[in-house]
């Protein structure tokens, strides 16, 4: 299980996502696009230029061990949105991350009690990111690419979250995601996207 040291993150309401356009496979690097999260003990080819600009991550990711400053240049770049110059290199490395957390956490309950603030904050510097993104929707389209895959690829990790009325209540990360994505979008065509994927989240979708 991947381990965490120093987490003292506030818990952070975050996000609803959803997806735009399907995935192409897990082929060879596309500029500009998401990669989606390889198969456990695969390696994807569109993951390599990711594994290249954050190399720390991944090895301790194979270590399975990362600290919280590890992470820092990471969730820098991810909240810097599309104007980061690693923006879908970082937004793919992220996912990743946000995917072995939160099956590590459910292997194995309650054994890590960082894990859920992990997970909070990592939602946090995506909807930023989100958020920073309203003026690139290729780039928000490549988000809600990587949300979609999360809500397909990730257990149940329960977390803090608001509910549609904004009071507090408990859902999944993922879900959790997707309210805080939903919350930052305005484009009506996104946000009916973003609507079927929380729908599907909660029990109510198809």
């Amino acid at each position: 299980m991947i381990g965490f040291r120093a987490v003292g993150i506030s818990c952070a309401t975050a996000g609803l996502f959803a997806t735009a356009a399907a995935f192409a496979g897990g082929g060879g690097a596309v500029p500009g696009a998401y990669c989606p999260i390889p198969e456990p003990g695969q390696r994807s080819a569109c993951q390599d230029p990711a594994r290249a600009a954050y190399r720390d991550v991944f090895a301790a990711l194979d270590e399975g061990a990362i600290s919280d400053e590890q992470l820092e240049t990471l969730e820098a770049d991810v909240a810097a949105g599309a104007r980061s110059h690693n923006a879908y290199a970082a937004l793919n490395s992220i996912t990743f991350v946000y995917y072995r957390i939160a099956n590590d956490a459910a292997a194995a309950p309650g054994e890590d009690p960082n894990v859920v603030a992990r997970l909070e904050r990592l939602n946090r510097v995506l909807s930023r990111a989100y958020e920073a993104s309203a003026d690139d929707p290729r780039f928000q389209t490549a988000m809600l690419d990587a949300a979609r895959d999360l809500q397909q690829r990730t257990p149940e990790v329960a977390l803090a979250c608001a509910d549609a009325a904004g009071q507090p209540t408990e859902c999944s990360a993922t879900e959790a995601l997707l309210r805080g994505y939903a919350a930052t979008s305005g484009e009506l065509g996104i946000r009916g996207a973003l609507q079927k994927l929380l729908e599907r989240a909660v029990g109510n979708g198809s």
